[in-house]
């Protein structure tokens, strides 16, 4: 399943309530065994919540596993976004 936020949400993508609900489609399409594809093909930017709640909050096996990838996600929000992931807990 790909995911394109900026069709969604817009190109700058800000607000922790707006990502806990593109987290929780994420989290409904992996307890359906699904592969997920977040193409940030579009956005602009990216505020340090909305990456927060999204990347840091989504369980650390499905980026480990690689259920979860990223695509289209500029050089500092992919720097950050490594580092939240890299900190998540389960």
């Amino acid at each position: 399943m790909r995911i394109r936020p900026a069709e969604q949400l817009g190109a700058v993508l800000t607000g922790r309530s707006i990502a806990a609900t593109l987290r929780e489609e994420v989290e409904a399409r992996l307890k359906l065994g699904e592969h997920v594809v977040l193409d940030f093909e579009n956005v602009a930017a990216i505020s340090p919540s909305f990456a927060d709640e999204l990347f840091a909050k989504l369980p650390h096996e499905a980026w480990k596993t690689k259920r979860v990838t990223v695509e289209h996600l500029d050089e500092d929000s992919a720097a950050f976004a490594r580092i939240l992931i890299a900190n998540c807990d389960d």
